[in-house]
């Protein structure tokens, strides 16, 4: 690329590139993104920002804040500056100076020459080695060698007893008796002859009277490796193993060797010392606990967030777990744990966006966090019922996120860095600290927001029981949660920033700025919202029975559209939090909607609808179930019936051979009249057995019977 456009290829680090520098170039780079109105607006400004008229953003934005709104003046005004600054024709040092809003600026013209910078390394080459000078030792004459020792640390007697030693110790170095000294001091010769001699070596902390400090181990550091190499071993030995172990003998044979002395194995107190020392380093603790990272120790005194000039710089971005259940408004569960995203500005604290998923987080819950927070939010603040307003708008010029796939797919790159101009870095793996701002988001939600809410399922062990009695569906939690974000973490103070994170985020933005996407919101929305639902990626979906469209166990339908579609393959982008409309798109273009018409009534999430659907499943079956009984029962009822009918035909029709057999044993007028009376009976209805309700709606009381007394015959 250097060589396509003849310029010269440069590589910043931390060591060649200052961090003011960095931040002034990333400044502008996220403003270089061009507008449909920037070409008129920057004509406007050459006529009233001459080349080399030293002017600040603020005063020109202020002449033109009739005529255009005043983000995109802004817009513009830095689009013109960043493209100066990449021409070298920007009078700013960037190198001592924060770009804002109130920081004079000139240009020069196009044809004058380029400000060259100083150059940077195009290599990468290994860092020269740090050669160490060895310091001389002290003079003997000195009065007391060595490092100071702070005396305020000890306790009142053992700091009359140090500076009682100390004083003998100077007179002794200073020249004088040391039998004299030792007689005033109360100390015998031998014991302030030794603290001279410990004195020299080590300096005043000699002086300190003994069990008060930590004193050099004597043990050889081949034995001091051996035991360190047997500490950190996977089988996690003991003191005993380890004093006892063959390579301590073998080490203690290959030195007696080497100096030709008889050299004795360290006793079982010099080892336990030591592995005391050992448990005292967090670096080989880990090591030894098999952490999956090392512990970060503070690489500078510094606070790297107070460093950071202007607003939406740096934003750190990372997923997180609560344990909340969410029905839908029908009762029917739909999951026991909730997935939520957080963008955050790391410079003030305030949160850029926050969306919340029923199911694992994807590619298209990133696009719409960094959706959000590209967008204003009144209309959400207002839906939310919230009490404060959520001003926490713009583009976002790094965000900081972990190795996870939603982060680093190829999509969310095409998307943030080549149409957007979003820088995107990766932190090391395993090290939570590197993104310490958004971690501590996270334990605020967790202790804030999802402990404290009816339908938690923290502790609790019984899910189905707790989803009914204390679940919520997706937009009341939703709600809460947007209510949580802006009217508690928002307004909230940060003790690290010294002000609320509502009012940080509010003078930031009036100080420096912050970079707007200035696009149509159309195109944002589209662009942001592509969900994947391919069994296989390399088919797309087509048009079923002429004029309906198959998603998810569910008709999709609009017949003038459709239609046209008949035997084209086309994608599918739509929200996961509503899923009654589609958006189709043929070779990238899009062409319109479908519509799902059992879905058209309410908004309904993928993973309601999903759990809908199973629910749907479940009393289906058991409708299929009760129907096939009942109409099991209606065949048998069929084939009793029928056994009954032959029943009442055969005993009809023997009824009536027996009448006919009354013509032959009757006379003719006997017969008459017998058939006369048996017209005039009249069948008595017969009444179905009683059966005694198995659960009756309400008791039923017995009443007493009293017995008939019998009368005493006469």
């Amino acid at each position: 690329m250097a060589r396509l456009q003849r310029g010269t290829f440069w590589i910043g680090t931390e060591r060649t590139l200052t961090r003011q520098r960095h931040y002034n170039l990333v400044f502008l780079h996220a403003r270089r993104q061009t507008f449909p109105t920037f070409a008129e607006i920057a004509l406007t400004l050459q006529e009233i920002w001459p080349w080399g008229e030293v002017e600040s953003c603020e005063e020109i934005e202020s002449r033109l804040a009739q005529r255009w709104p005043a983000n995109l003046v802004e817009a513009a005004i830095w689009k013109i500056v960043a493209d100066a600054a990449a021409q070298g024709h920007l009078l700013v040092d960037l190198e001592r100076l924060t770009l804002d809003r109130k920081l004079p600026l000139a240009l020069l013209p196009p044809d004058a020459a380029p400000l060259v910078p100083d150059p940077l390394p195009d290599t990468l080459l290994a860092s020269a080695s740090v050669v160490e000078v060895a310091t001389a030792p002290p003079e003997l004459g000195a009065p007391v060698p060595g490092p100071t020792f702070d005396a305020s640390t000890l306790s009142e007697k053992q700091r009359e007893q140090f500076h009682r030693n100390l004083r003998a110790v100077e007179q002794v170095l200073a020249g004088a008796s040391q039998t004299r000294v030792a007689t005033e001091s109360g100390v015998s010769p031998s014991t302030l002859s030794r603290l001279v001699q410990r004195t020299r070596k080590i300096g005043q902390i000699a002086c300190v009277p003994h069990g008060s400090y930590h004193r050099q181990t004597n043990m050889h550091p081949a034995f001091q490796e051996c035991i360190c190499r047997l500490y950190l071993l996977p089988t996690q030995m003991s003191m005993t193993a380890i004093h006892e172990h063959t390579e301590m003998r073998q080490v203690a044979a290959r030195l007696s060797a080497e100096t030709g002395t008889s050299v004795k194995l360290p006793s079982y107190d010099q080892v336990r010392r030591e592995i005391h020392r050992l448990k005292g380093e967090p670096d080989l603790v880990a090591v030894r606990e098999r952490a999956k990272s090392l512990p970060r120790p503070r690489s500078s005194p510094e606070s790297f967030a107070l460093s950071i000039p202007a607003p939406a710089l740096l934003t750190q971005v990372d997923e997180h777990s609560l344990e909340l259940y969410v029905v839908t408004p029908d009762g029917i569960a739909v999951t026991q744990r909730v997935h939520a995203a957080v963008l955050v500005c790391v410079k003030t604290a305030a949160i850029l966006g926050a969306v919340l998923s029923l199911g694992p987080l994807k590619e298209e819950d990133y696009m719409r966090l960094v959706k959000q927070s590209l967008e204003g939010k009144d209309r959400l603040v207002l839906q939310a019922g919230c009490e404060h307003p959520w001003p926490c708008i713009g583009k976002p010029a790094i965000i900081f996120h972990d190795r996870g796939k939603i982060f680093t797919s190829e999509r969310a790159r095409q998307v943030l860095v080549d149409r957007l101009g979003i820088i995107t870095e990766q932190a090391p793996p395993y090290a939570p600290s590197a993104k310490g701002t958004v971690e501590a988001i996270f334990r605020w939600m967790t202790q804030r927001f999802e402990r404290r809410l009816p339908n938690t399922s923290y502790g609790v062990h019984d899910a189905k029981a707790s989803a009914e009695a204390g679940g919520i569906t997706l937009e009341e939690l939703e709600r809460c949660f947007i209510q949580a974000v802006v009217d508690d973490y928002q307004q909230g103070w940060d003790q690290l920033r010294r002000q609320r994170r509502a009012v940080l985020w509010e003078h930031a933005v009036a100080q420096s700025g912050v970079p707007q996407y200035l696009g149509s919101p159309d195109d944002l929305k589209l662009l942001l919202m592509k969900a994947i639902n391919r069994k296989s990626p390399t088919q797309g979906y087509h048009v079923s029975d002429g004029n309906r469209l198959s998603f998810q166990g569910r008709w999709y339908v609009c017949p003038g559209l459709l239609s046209r579609l008949a035997g084209r393959e086309f994608e599918v982008y739509f929200d996961r939090r509503d899923v009654g409309v589609l958006y189709l798109f043929v070779d990238g273009v899009y062409v319109g909607e479908a519509y799902c018409p059992q879905l058209m009534g309410d908004r309904v999430s993928e993973w309601e609808a999903r759990a809908m659907r199973k629910h749907d499943v479940i009393e289906a079956k058991a409708a299929r179930t009760q129907g096939s009984e009942a109409r099991a029962h209606i065949q048998d009822e069929a084939g009793h019936a029928r056994k009954r009918r032959s029943a009442e035909i055969r005993a009809s029709e023997q009824a009536r051979q027996w009448d006919r057999q009354r013509e032959d044993i009757h006379p003719a007028e006997v017969v008459e009249r017998l058939a006369a009376v048996s017209a005039k009976k009249t069948a008595s209805p017969k009444l179905p057995p009683a059966v005694p309700d198995a659960d009756p709606d309400r008791p039923v009381r017995a009443l007493p019977v009293r017995l008939l007394r019998e009368e005493p015959l006469p």
